[in-house]
């Protein structure tokens, strides 16, 4: 019986000693793929993948879209460089099954068809009359501008100690018949909160 055990604890230990290596190997793997990366990467592309990752953590009410098979849009005005690095970002992803397009809105055009609104390098008084337009309509509004949560936007970027960081307004979000994630939630900090 003890040759048994003393078996099993080494088929035991010789699995655990592999995982271990693996998840180690896997680690550093990863660290040396990411290092080069995270240091070319620039503020558009860092707000592209948080769009992203906002519109993945966000569930629209059944009829957000025209059809069951209609894409996504993610739409932005006034910011052509995070609209051409979101298209890059998006390009051949999907959020809960729905394919993405981007488009870069111009003066004057409608955000109605938008699922994702991203508002950035315009007057705050622009901002608020756009955001007054889809408040209660399912859009994710997004901006960078200091008085977008006062306008009542949804998610507002903000740096703080030199990184990119967003507060979300759940309801804003849920005026708009938008459900935020808990999990995205939780990562929401006040410009004025510890980091």
């Amino acid at each position: 019986m003890p040759e048994a055990h003393e078996g099993l604890q080494g088929r035991l230990g010789s699995r655990a000693v592999r995982r271990s290596a693996g998840i180690l190997a896997t680690t550093l793997f990863l660290m040396q793929a990411m290092t080069p990366a995270a240091q070319e990467v620039t503020e558009p592309a860092l707000k592209a993948a948080f769009l992203y990752h906002f519109a993945r953590f966000t569930t629209w009410p059944a009829d957000g879209l025209s059809s069951p098979s209609a894409p996504m849009t993610m739409c932005v005005l006034g910011d052509q460089a995070v609209g051409a690095a979101l298209a890059q970002a998006v390009k051949h992803r999907q959020v809960a099954g729905h394919a993405i397009r981007v488009v870069q809105l111009g003066a004057g055009e409608s955000a109605g068809a938008c699922q994702v609104l991203y508002l950035s390098g315009l007057p705050a008084a622009r901002i608020a009359g756009v955001v007054a337009t889809v408040r209660e309509v399912p859009v994710l509004t997004v901006s960078d501008s200091a008085t977008f949560l006062k306008a009542g936007g949804i998610a507002q970027f903000h740096f703080q100690k030199g990184q990119l960081r967003f507060v979300l307004a759940a309801d804003a979000a849920s005026r708009a018949g938008l459900q935020l994630s808990s999990r995205i939630l939780i990562l929401s900090k006040k410009p004025t909160e510890n980091p």
